[in-house]
């Protein structure tokens, strides 16, 4: 039964990448940057493609979970859904910076990193973001109460 799941769930995954990427070539381009819309969706369609492999190449080894079935073990992912809205709805308040830092903060505790390792990242990673986004790719981030110090 896992396997036959897993074998299900890993070839949606692939077939939702390649429909994705099918999909985005079709984005029209933006003639002076080497990339275009067309790059994210490549990006996360990618990521959908290796996970589906894993997951297939998991069933087909006869790799399963130790344990399902449990309630308790969808409350992490309830709660990194949770996350995601809590920063779409705090991300025009508080900034990016700031909305980061606290998402990051409690889904790395919660998915068992430990308070420093947390706080390290909730740290850093908001800055690598904001470099890869502000200064690589030109996509303004909302700065929020941090507007005064923004670079």
């Amino acid at each position: 039964m896992t396997a036959t799941r897993d074998i299900v769930t890993g070839a949606a995954l692939v077939a939702l990448g390649t429909l994705m990427i099918w999909i985005a070539s079709g984005f029209p381009q933006i003639g002076a940057m080497a990339f275009g819309p067309d790059l994210f969706p490549r990006i996360i369609a990618s990521g959908l493609i290796l996970s589906g492999l894993g997951i297939l190449l998991e069933a087909a080894r006869g790799i399963a979970p130790a344990s399902e079935g449990s309630r308790l073990q969808a409350l992490p992912i309830l709660i990194l859904l949770a996350l995601v809205a809590a920063f779409a709805v705090l991300l025009p308040v508080l900034g990016f910076h700031i909305a980061a830092a606290l998402a990051l903060l409690i889904a790395v505790w919660v998915f068992g990193g430990g308070w420093p390792i947390a706080t390290a990242v909730a740290l850093l990673a908001p800055i690598v973001l904001h470099f890869v986004f502000y200064s690589v790719l030109r996509v303004p981030l909302p700065w929020g109460p941090l507007t005064q110090v923004a670079w």
